[in-house]
């Protein structure tokens, strides 16, 4: 009925995706509309908001804490603004790069800040910004004696900028050209790359949007 195999089913409500089905006198699970229903909130609800977010989501509403199923889905609407709110302000530095606009910044903040800090601005580990720095994405100033990293204004754009693409699924040398493009005052091309980027939001938020109002119809039936 809902285009599965009877092994995934039964994973499925293994794992806390379904509520328990009832079992014949022989031992058989026994399935009603109520799991069929399920099912199909279920597999929404993972286009929506991801594999791990949406099973918890099916475990609070089955375990009947409507709260928490709520304030997960709360959480991923909070995501996609985020995001949608960063590759704005990208694209409106791009913007002012194209136009000769001088001292624009995704990050705008005259402070030069150390790892663990500059991590903290853009939401990641210190041990990505490493990495990245292993990678050729950013260099940031070394103290002479400690030899702590620092990152000024223009690195923390570029950090901005590779933890964006880095969540697009973008290879490093793709990051590279796109850094390049910006140092050699090519802007349209890097907007290229976040316009693309913006378009899997909106496509992220309209799935977001539908596993939402499936969730509503599925509460309004009391699972």
């Amino acid at each position: 009925m809902v285009g599965i195999s009877a092994s995934l089913v039964r994973t499925y409500e293994r794992i806390g995706f379904l509520p328990a089905a009832g079992r014949s006198p022989t031992g058989y699970r026994r399935y009603t509309e109520i799991h069929v229903e399920a099912i199909q909130v279920a597999r929404c609800l993972i286009a929506g908001y991801g594999w791990q977010q949406a099973l918890d989501v099916m475990r609070a509403v089955h375990a009947g804490d409507i709260p928490a199923a709520l304030a997960i889905v709360d959480a991923c609407h909070a995501e996609l603004h985020r995001q949608r709110a960063q590759i704005d302000d990208v694209l409106q530095t791009l913007d002012r790069l194209s136009l000769g606009t001088p001292g624009s910044s995704v990050i705008r903040t005259r402070r030069v800040v150390r790892i663990g800090a500059a991590a903290e601005i853009v939401g990641v580990r210190p041990s990505a910004l490493r990495f990245w720095e292993q990678q050729g994405l950013l260099q940031p100033t070394r103290d002479g004696t400690t030899r702590s990293r620092f990152y000024d204004q223009e690195q923390l754009q570029r950090l901005q900028i590779v933890k964006l693409l880095r969540d697009a699924g973008y290879r490093f040398d793709a990051i590279r050209a796109v850094l390049d493009d910006l140092g050699t005052s090519r802007p349209v091309q890097a907007r290229a790359a976040f316009e693309q980027r913006r378009q899997s939001v909106e496509a992220a938020s309209q799935r977001t949007m539908e596993a939402t109002s499936t969730l509503h119809r599925y509460l309004q039936t009391g699972q």
